[in-house]
């Protein structure tokens, strides 16, 4: 096989524009091919499995939960609102809370629909 392939620069790679070749350098140090073919993931999270919102802990770092909202509020704060609502399963509830976006997310998300949050 000829290596000199590998040592091919990353913005010659289909789909990899000018800026996003720019990106991959600064951020993950990617130059050629090779680099790209020699990244490894740093981390895994296990999207296999729900918690319940019983089982939460403070130390839990990534978890996915199943349940409905059941009502959403505003929040007055200092600069601006936040939009906080209620998330319920059949052990609990507790509270979902954004800073921006308010209406798209009103408008999105229905009442006593099931999500997963994660």
């Amino acid at each position: 096989m000829n290596t000199a392939f590998l040592q091919t620069p990353i913005d010659y790679l289909k789909g990899v524009g000018p800026n996003r070749a720019d990106l991959l350098r600064k951020e993950l140090n990617i130059h050629t091919f090779q680099d790209l073919l020699n990244l490894f993931p740093n981390r895994y999270i296990d999207r296999t499995r729900y918690y319940k919102i019983n089982q939460i802990q403070q130390s839990n770092a990534e978890i996915q939960v199943i349940g409905v909202i059941k009502n959403f509020k505003e929040v007055a704060q200092k600069r601006g609102k936040r939009l906080v609502a209620t998330f319920q399963d059949e052990t609990g509830t507790m509270e979902l809370v954004w800073f921006r976006g308010h209406k798209w997310i009103k408008d999105s998300l229905k009442l006593n629909t099931p999500y997963v949050i994660f």
